[in-house]
């Protein structure tokens, strides 16, 4: 196993590497510059340039977010780098790098960190005494993710209850959050649209849907640096939950009554539509659940050709 110090050219197993150039890495600062050595993973490193102001180096910074356990740091050693490179983890400093060398040496793991929780992260690389420094890959453990930097932790734990004309979506708090937006798709993955900001709480009533319609959520954290990432998606389907009474009549007069939801009835009339048309069971099962006396269960086996007329008859709310 790798120590920090060591060259390390390729991720171990149990790690994925990602590179400097990928696309959810955020450089902040105006002297980043790319250079391509074929001793650099994957043929290149982001670096600021020798001569940069003391200044401008001070305020430029790696930044990106992951989910996962577990994260390594890959950088070059050399005469003109830093030995004070910081990073900072969900806004905690959590160790530094020395990254000076008489020679160049690329590909060292410069700092490891283990044993987080596992949950998204968001990380900020920083020259720690205003000298230069490149930034050339990372290992994250190869349950994790590399995510777009967001200064604050997304929610997780997002779920989503079906109500009639309504869904209750409720998340874990998260550490520094002032509030929360919510945003809602009718398709899986998005695109999302804002139905609510500004919420404190870490439950929300959605009362604009439709029963029927099969809603996607995430939900995003706030403070006073930005917003987070989206939280894990979830979803439900609002139904009608009012209570309808079935009366049947059967042939010699002979009627039954049964007390359903509407997703019951539908499933009846479904039915009986498709017997009318001369394809399905001949027959209907209705399970009771009252009057059961001894028995497990009592179900009613209704014969359509027996059947005269039904009619419908929905409770007041």
């Amino acid at each position: 196993m790798a120590t920090v110090g060591e060259q390390l050219t390729a991720p171990e197993s149990g790690w994925k590497r990602y590179d400097d150039r990928n696309t959810n890495i955020t450089y902040i600062g105006t002297a980043w510059a790319t250079d391509s050595v074929s001793g650099e993973y994957d043929t290149t490193a982001t670096y600021i340039p020798q001569g940069t102001s003391v200044a401008i180096i001070n305020a430029s910074s790696v930044r990106f977010n992951f989910t996962g356990t577990s994260v390594r740091f890959i950088h070059s050693k050399y005469s003109q780098h830093s030995k004070t490179i910081s990073y900072k983890i969900d806004g905690q400093l959590v160790g530094t790098a020395d990254l000076y060398n008489s020679t160049m040496i690329r590909q060292i793991l410069a700092l490891e960190k283990t044993g987080l929780v596992n949950k998204e992260h968001f990380v900020e690389i920083y020259s720690g005494d205003g000298i230069r420094f490149d930034f050339d890959a990372i290992d994250i453990d190869e349950t994790g993710e590399l995510k777009p930097y967001a200064p604050i932790v997304a929610p997780i734990n997002l779920t989503a209850t079906a109500g009639d004309s309504q869904v209750t979506l409720s998340w874990a708090a998260v550490d520094g959050a002032t509030s929360y937006i919510v945003k809602r798709s009718t398709t899986s993955g998005g695109t999302y649209e804002t139905i609510a900001s500004g919420v404190t709480d870490t439950s929300y009533v959605d009362t604009s849907v439709t029963n029927g319609t099969t809603y996607y959520y995430v939900v995003v954290a706030v403070n006073a640096d930005g917003e987070s990432n989206n939280s894990n998606e979830a979803s439900a389907t609002p139904v009608d939950s009012s209570k309808v009474l079935l009366v049947i009549t059967m042939s010699e007069e002979v009627q039954k009554e049964y007390e359903l939801s509407k997703i019951e009835l539908d499933a009846f009339i479904d039915w009986y539509n498709t017997r009318a048309e001369g394809t399905g069971l001949v027959y209907y099962i209705f399970s009771k659940d009252f009057n059961l006396g001894p028995f497990d269960s009592r179900k009613d086996y209704i014969v359509f050709d027996k059947i005269e007329n039904f009619e419908v008859m929905k409770f007041t709310k």
